[in-house]
């Protein structure tokens, strides 16, 4: 919901402001849980901090297509994709330190401390890069959120970028919920073990953003996106085979891991291509592609979580379903650009 509303008034109101009423808003939330009692009011402040926070989400999307090319784009958001892919990665593992050593609201003391820091560094160096904020004359006929709409969703590369995208979000969310049961449940591993294991995969997220744009210099975009969905369904696919065969738990850490290398390949090209094509309105484009990512990402786990039971078949075929669909959209893109060139 916060995507949805941060995305247009970044590109009414301009992105600096957007950034500091989300920052605010972020760290009043923070705060306040840090010294409730109420589960109640601690839900509510968790909406606010998460209202707050989505701002950065969106709106760091639409200052790199802002400032950058469909081609240096995709260098930043690789670089950009080493912290939001490896985050929710790295997150549970710190907020497992923070309650075992300090207690729970000792995470949320951390979280303000980095709110505050940056909202220290927007104001200090991100500049205003949105140069085309509405004034009262213009306000009537360019900011028409209906029909800047239309035009978002009826751009074929946003379309298709923003499900592939979405698609390498909930996958890897999916696992990132599901591997706690897999490695320690399942296949009994100590919680360090599991922690190695976590931090090793997450290295794949890593080596994928850093060998990104070296790869777009000698290899199409759409080439390698195509190539990375059918990376994804091939180690899906066999990680189905390597668990139905009960076989060397090595194999299966294998696959896992160059699962997560498609994933880190998808995030920067899907998210450059989706938000390039468009010279306004790209807040309100950023928004939607991270509603929508969200919404997929939230329906998948929930009915991965419905229909778990002891089992991590329905993470697996989740991750089956999901990648064959990326692969029809990024055959569809694929072929577009070949057919178009």
């Amino acid at each position: 919901m916060g995507q949805l509303l941060w995305g247009p008034l970044s590109d009414k109101k301009g992105r600096k402001p957007m950034l500091y009423c989300g920052l605010i808003l972020f760290m009043i939330g923070a705060v306040a849980i840090i010294f409730t009692e109420n589960i109640y009011v601690l839900w509510i402040m968790r909406f606010l901090q998460a209202f707050g926070g989505s701002a950065g989400i969106v709106i760091g999307r639409a200052i790199v297509i802002d400032l950058y090319d469909k081609e240096k784009a995709v260098t930043i958001f690789s670089k950009q994709s080493q912290i939001s892919g490896i985050a929710p990665i790295v997150a549970p593992l710190m907020g497992s330190i923070f309650l075992r050593f300090w207690g729970w609201n000792s995470a949320f003391s951390f979280l303000s401390i980095l709110g505050a820091i940056t909202l220290f560094l927007v104001v200090k160096y991100i500049p205003e890069t949105n140069s085309r904020i509405a004034s009262p004359e213009t306000s009537e006929t360019e900011i028409q959120l209906k029909n800047q709409l239309k035009v978002i969703i009826s751009n074929r590369d946003f379309i298709n970028n923003t499900i592939i995208g979405s698609i390498a979000f909930a996958s890897l969310i999916i696992y990132i919920s599901n591997a706690p049961f897999l490695f320690m449940e399942i296949h009994g591993f100590s919680s360090e073990v599991f922690s190695f294991i976590f931090a090793f995969n997450s290295m794949a997220l890593i080596f994928a953003a850093y060998i990104t744009p070296k790869l777009t210099q000698r290899v199409k975009d759409t080439r390698i996106l195509f190539s990375a969905a059918i990376l994804l369904l091939s180690m899906s696919c066999l990680h189905l085979f390597i668990s139905l065969g009960q076989l060397f738990v090595g194999l299966e850490v294998a696959v896992l891991f160059s699962s997560l290398i498609a994933i880190g390949l998808l995030f920067p090209i899907t998210t450059a291509h989706a938000l390039s094509p468009f010279k306004e309105g790209r807040g309100t484009a950023a928004a939607l592609m991270g509603f929508i990512q969200l919404m997929v990402t939230f329906l998948m786990s929930a009915i991965v979580g419905f229909l778990e039971s002891q089992s991590i078949m329905p993470m697996i075929i989740a991750r089956i379903a999901l990648a064959g669909v990326a692969v029809f959209f990024a055959y569809r893109t694929f072929l577009a650009k070949k057919v178009y060139a």
